[in-house]
């Protein structure tokens, strides 16, 4: 059942653990019916969990924008004294006598709630047992780790050449994820890109992943799984022209989310003045910034074989990445938040942020000009670890690089300048 923590939070945690049930029968006057309550295969119920857990760890994304973005983890240790959880157990509400094996099985989904909001959809990867033998009882624990569905593209490969037409990022993905060996059956939100690919050759044994990481670099897009399970693909655009601020957090006392630690870098993570990018079949593009390598010394990044159509495209990419990343600079690349210490509404917010969204951070000062720093940051991967004591957020931060769009009359965004735009 769910479980309210001591902070007022719900937590429920829904594992299908048993047997399918209601599987539909024919010319049976309630499982044969059909549009009515029986599934084709049977349907396994989400058992909630929660009041067993001791801990639960979520990691999702990624700690480099440049780098592909993995599948996201949970990890969710479980009291199990009286060995419910253990698949070897015969006596456990999870054995099925007919079948003579356990509910408690690889591959069945597990989801993570706080409240209504989901944090967290996956499968279960692997079950560990961990004993400790007591004088009256054992203090056992059964640890799930669970895994998100971007695992499935990790596993698909290609087993034929195929050449697809010269179209959109975002066609192209939906071009991929329909390919008999993908057949992608879950949920997607694919936004309609605005960059053109090249029809050139996916080869046979390519990595579906790998291959959908590639389109999401020709957009300059985020490409991920979102915290409820969605398969999420964004355009270039919704990376430069905030659609809306997901959070503000302040180091001050007042209606922003007050944070526990922040992570300030300033140096050369994330910096490069020379970009080589080529696009498949294309001659190379340089972009330099020649100030930055004269005070710096040269810092390169190569990316090759860019599924883009043109070599104009491949040079727009180098001159964006050396616009954004030809300098070293002063950013917030982590925030810690303890969750459990905030009042429902701002659990909720919290709750509800995801992967590429646009947060607000102010950091204030006691001493020295200025006396406040305002940032804007993405989220680029996100860490809850929720325990009977607490619930604590680590977010790790890459710049958000934002174009506001241009408001007549308005004092701040009514003023054309490199911040603000006609969209």
């Amino acid at each position: 059942m769910a479980t309210v923590m001591p902070w007022g939070e719900t937590i429920v945690v829904l594992m299908e653990l048993g047997f399918p049930v209601r599987p539909f029968t024919l010319n049976d006057s309630d499982l044969g019916v059909l549009d009515g309550d029986s599934y084709l295969d049977g349907s396994i119920l989400g058992d909630d969990v929660a009041s067993y857990c001791q801990n639960i760890s979520i990691s999702r994304g990624r700690t480099d924008p440049f780098a592909t973005m993995p599948a996201g983890q949970a990890t969710i240790t479980l009291f199990d004294t009286d060995r419910r959880f253990d698949p070897t157990n015969e006596d456990s509400p999870y054995w099925d006598a007919t079948l003579l094996r356990s509910g408690v099985q690889p591959r069945r989904k597990v989801t993570i709630k706080s409240g209504s909001t989901t944090l967290f959809v996956g499968r279960i990867l692997d079950i560990d047992l961990s004993y400790q033998p007591g004088k009256t009882t054992d203090l056992s624990t059964t640890t799930i780790s669970a895994i998100d569905d971007f695992s499935l593209l990790g596993q698909a490969i290609t087993e034929a050449d195929y050449t697809p037409s010269q179209e959109l990022s975002s066609a192209r993905l939906s071009y991929l994820l329909a390919l008999p060996e993908v057949d992608w059956q879950g949920s997607t939100s694919i936004e309609t890109g605005v960059t053109t690919l090249g029809n050139y050759q996916i080869d046979a044994g390519t990595n579906a992943l790998d291959y959908a990481s590639q389109i999401a670099l020709a957009e300059q897009g985020f490409f991920f799984m979102d915290r409820a399970g969605v398969l999420t693909f964004t355009k270039k655009t919704t990376n430069v022209f905030p659609t809306g601020i997901a959070a503000e957090f302040s180091d001050n006392q007042g209606s922003d989310i007050k944070f526990s630690s922040l992570g300030i870098t300033y140096g050369q993570e994330n910096f490069y003045n020379k970009i080589i990018t080529s696009r498949e079949g294309g001659s190379p593009q340089v972009a330099d910034d020649a100030g930055s390598q004269t005070e710096f010394g040269i810092k390169s990044l190569d990316l090759t074989d860019l599924l883009v159509e043109s070599d104009a495209a491949a040079l727009s990419i180098a001159e964006g990445i050396r616009d954004r990343y030809g300098e070293p600079t002063f950013r917030f690349d982590s925030l810690g938040v303890i969750v459990s210490a905030n009042n429902a509404g701002v659990r909720q917010s919290l709750a509800e942020l995801d992967l590429s969204d646009i947060i607000q951070i102010e950091r204030n000062y006691q001493t020295g000009t200025p006396s406040q720093v305002v940032k804007y940051q993405r989220v680029e991967r996100l860490n809850r670890v929720i325990t009977p004591s607490d619930h604590r957020l680590e977010l790790t931060l890459s710049d958000a690089a934002l174009v506001f769009q241009f408001i007549l009359n308005d004092p701040e965004f009514g003023v054309m300048d490199s911040t603000n735009a006609l969209a």
